[in-house]
């Protein structure tokens, strides 16, 4: 089956990010080198400084920067006349960061004193309750039963709109009997009490500003006989109205059905083991497969809107370069994206990363196109940046956002969303960029992961409160979304506000898993903080490789003490995100989809709580995860058709997975980027599961939705949710029911992912190339098969068959070929018999079993050609 673009969108994402990979721009706020005199000497070596004791030459941008082996050696008492006003009048000093004296940064209250608190990495006065003009409480909707416990947050703003975290002054109060509690802080944790229909029920003051969250509670009973299923909107919590839910039995046969009201719920008759589906057009399906409902028999379900129905975001400028040294000719470089919710499967690839544009960059004395997602900018210093366009997933707005005239309309279809806008910045000079850094076959995601540790230059900066629209997809009528032409009106300014990305420290790396019998050979370190109702904001990372000896652990970075730690590096949370949870995504990834047709995308992560940012350079205090990774659910399987096939039954899914998993998520999605989710229990999935077909009225997300009836793609992905303990994992039962955490917070709750993106299998002809060219008799013709292993081996899973129609001596030919001539790329020849000629003479490629019966649904392409 065909691999996801997504590793290879990540690739073209690195490559821009090499431009990293020197120096970031001194603009950053908590990392600023003041503008003394001696340090604006130009140099070539460290002798051109006043004491190369003390300065060495930053060949970066050719001048001298103040050098250190200890901190020490960036006070005055060590430096004399040459102090720097900057560590010796500071309450964090500097930290020598890669022989660099570089200004410290904090990461949270506790590292001020004198009563100071930390926002943006700097130690400043604690901001005044006073100064808020508004606030906003997420979640801002919460539907469920009596006795959901919910944790409210609340955002504030002063009167430019720009984010304020206060110390003190925010309380919380229960404004009706629809819920119970109180507290104090920037979080609150309240029960839902009364039943009763959608009123405001919680309250946040901060200063002098209020907000408010409204709840509706369902009765606490449910009939006998049957299930009530509350669905939800996941990323708003907004009740889901006229959604089918559907319960099907064993065999996968519809029993009943019914539609939720306006409150989001209905109840439908159940009893013993059945699978529960959601049906909605808007929204992604969602089938819980073997649902227990005899004790539990109150469930809530979140669904996702379809990703690629609506599309929007921001578009993203930079500020001109602070210096431009025509000496030192330099390569800059913008990355923005807006905050991710939820694990990155549950993203589509357009949406995680824009879709692809070519650009074009003055190399020296050439020039190089490059594809790069539109989040990544690339350009010559001196020349005007380049403007990015940042995708975002629909979620909360308010009337504040331009084009909002009825907010709570724009939030219920889907068409505005306020998520954390983040962007990385900084320069390379190009005598610096490797040169072998755009060449084909360099993996540069891993080299910027290995270099940006080792620069103490790099910046982030966050704009919290992003507000943009998403319009129509263009082209998502006909099922074709076409998210290249879709424009952004929104501009966000990352010219200013920058983090200097002050903290490097070491992670250890689980033994790493295997795929197709050998052990994954890339690890990657994501250091994130996750803000409730906006996602995932990144705030640094690390790479390290698997291949010297490709054994169970990541090679030895020359700056750690042994194999299996990676160095990373990342800024302390600020723009208004101080307090929030840190997270490390630890995902350990395979090339092999690149350089084997048939390969799957293979990924197995670990998501680890972070106290906090630690310098610790040296790796002497590294992160350790407290499980390791998941292993891959390789032979997972699923039968498309409609009745038995190779061992499965008529719509069955099987796969033998990871003991210490507790949940099991298969994804179809179409080619609208429409999905279907379904999730079982790993035992469940080890046994076998049937899926429903639906409703007649909605369409069969698990097929691609082409004329030829081919299947759809199909994502298989294994997690570790709840607690590294047995008794503390939770499945989907637990996870679904009415008074469980939620499904909303699977992301907050996962410790480990293994997933395959297998994609679907496609062939495609390569020669003929041209419907209705002319072959001379006894041509050899080539396809290209992907996502299919072909070849004869016990691991094969079949080979190409060709089915010649029409012609003279052609007509029910069939030409068998296992054997891939093209080293991995997929490519299989076959020669046409010499007896055979005409005009018209189809040629059927399709694929087929080791024993030459086509695979059902039928995956085939047809050339037309004329052979004389």
């Amino acid at each position: 089956m065909s691999p996801s673009p997504r590793p290879f969108l990540l690739a073209g994402l690195a490559c821009a990010l090499l431009a990293l990979a020197g120096c970031a721009a001194d603009s950053t706020d908590g990392a600023r080198i003041p503008a003394d005199p001696y340090r604006q000497l130009d140099c070539a070596v460290d002798q051109d400084c006043p004491d190369p004791a003390l300065f060495f030459c930053d060949t970066a941008v050719s001048r001298c920067a103040p050098a250190c082996r200890t901190p020490e050696d960036c006070l005055a008492a060590r430096r004399a006349e040459y102090a720097l006003a900057e560590c010796d009048g500071s309450p964090l000093g500097c930290q020598c960061d890669m022989n660099r004296c570089m200004p410290g940064v904090c990461a949270a209250d506790a590292d001020c004193g004198g009563g100071r608190v930390c926002r943006d990495g700097a130690c400043v006065v604690p901001p005044a309750a006073e100064t808020v003009d508004a606030c906003e409480v997420t979640p801002d909707v919460v539907v469920g039963r009596p006795g959901l416990p919910v944790v409210f947050t609340v955002w504030a703003r002063d009167k430019a709109g720009a984010p304020v975290v206060p110390r003190d002054g925010v309380t919380w109060r229960a404004r009706a009997p629809a819920v119970t509690g109180e507290g104090t802080g920037s979080s609150a944790r309240f029960v839902l009490a009364e039943p009763g229909d959608e009123r405001e029920a919680v309250e946040a003051r901060v200063g002098s500003a209020t907000c408010r969250a409204r709840v509706t509670v369902l009765p606490a009973t449910v009939p006998a006989g049957g299930v009530r299923v509350l669905v939800v909107d996941e990323l708003t919590g907004r009740p889901v109205p006229l959604a089918t839910v559907a319960v099907s039995n064993a065999a996968g046969a519809l029993t009943a059905s019914a539609v939720t009201g306006p409150e989001g719920a209905t109840w439908v008759p159940a009893t013993g083991e059945v699978g529960l589906s959601v049906f909605h057009a808007d929204y992604g399906y969602l089938t819980l497969a073997r649902q227990d409902v005899t004790g539990e028999r109150d469930v809530r379900l979140a669904l996702r809107r379809n990703p690629l129905d609506r599309f929007g975001g921001v578009r993203g400028t930079f500020g001109e370069d602070p210096k431009s040294d025509e000496a030192t000719p330099a390569l800059r470089l913008g990355l923005a994206g807006l905050s991710m919710p939820g694990l990155p499967a549950e993203l589509a690839p357009e949406a995680l990363l824009g879709p692809e544009r070519e650009v074009e960059v003055a190399l020296g004395n050439s020039r190089r196109r490059l594809s790069l997602p539109s989040g990544a900018a690339l350009w010559l210093a001196g020349t005007p940046p380049m403007e990015v366009n940042a995708p975002g997933v629909a979620g909360f707005c308010d009337t504040s956002l331009e084009g909002v005239v009825e907010a709570e309309l724009a939030v219920r279809a889907g068409a505005c969303g306020t998520r954390a806008a983040w962007a990385l910045q900084g320069g390379l000079p190009l005598r610096e960029l490797p040169l072998n850094a755009l060449e084909p076959g360099v993996d540069p995601l891993l080299l910027l992961g290995r270099l940006v540790p080792g620069s103490p230059r790099f910046s982030s900066t966050v704009r919290r409160d992003t507000r943009f629209t998403l319009d129509l997809t263009p082209g998502i009528t006909s099922g074709a979304p076409d998210v290249e032409s879709v424009r952004y009106p929104r501009a966000v300014s990352f010219a200013e506000g920058g983090v200097r990305l002050a903290f490097p420290f070491a992670v250890r790396v689980p033994e790493l898993p295997r795929y197709r019998g050998v052990y994954l050979d890339r690890a990657y370190v994501l250091a994130t903080v996750s803000a409730p109702g906006r996602g995932v904001v990144p705030l640094g990372l690390g790479a390290a490789t698997n291949a010297a000896p490709a054994d169970p652990n990541t090679d030895k970075d020359e700056r750690l003490a042994s194999p299996g730690l990676v160095l990373v590096r990342m800024a302390p949370a600020h723009g208004g995100l101080e307090g929030q949870p840190y997270r490390l995504v630890v995902a350990a990834t395979s090339t092999l989809a690149r350089e084997d047709a048939s390969a799957a995308v293979a990924t197995s992560a670990l998501l680890v709580d972070l106290p906090g940012p630690d310098f610790d350079p040296q790796g002497s205090r590294p992160v350790e995860p407290r499980t390791g990774f998941l292993g891959l659910p390789e032979d997972a399987r699923y039968n498309f058709d409609s009745a038995a096939w190779q061992g499965l039954e008529a719509r069955q899914f099987r796969a033998d997975v990871d003991e210490a998993a507790s949940l099991v998520r298969v994804v179809f999605t179409n080619r609208a980027g429409r999905r279907w989710t379904v999730l079982a229990d790993p035992d469940h999935a080890r046994a076998g599961f049937r899926l429903p077909r639906p409703p007649a009225t909605f369409e069969d997300r698990t097929y691609f939705g082409d004329v030829q009836g081919s299947r759809a793609r199909m994502l298989v992905e294994a997690l570790m949710v709840g607690g590294p303990a047995a008794r503390d994992r939770l499945g989907p039962e637990r996870l679904a029911s009415a008074g469980g955490p939620g499904m909303e917070r699977l992301a907050d709750l996962t410790l480990g992912t293994a997933a395959l993106d297998v994609g679907r299998p496609e062939v495609a002809w390569l020669f003929p190339e041209l419907e209705g060219q002319r072959l001379v008799r006894g041509s050899a013709v080539r396809v290209r098969v992907t996502g299919f292993r072909v070849g004869s081996g016990e691991a094969s899973e079949g080979q190409v068959r060709l089915t010649l129609r029409g012609g003279l001596g052609c007509e029910g030919t069939v030409l068998l070929e296992a054997e891939d001539v093209s080293q991995g790329r997929g490519e299989v020849e076959l020669r046409l018999p010499a007896t055979c000629s005409g005009m018209g003479v189809m040629l059927v490629a399709e694929l087929a079993d080791s024993g030459g019966v086509p695979l059902r649904p039928p995956v085939a392409a047809v050339r037309g050609v004329d052979i004389p």
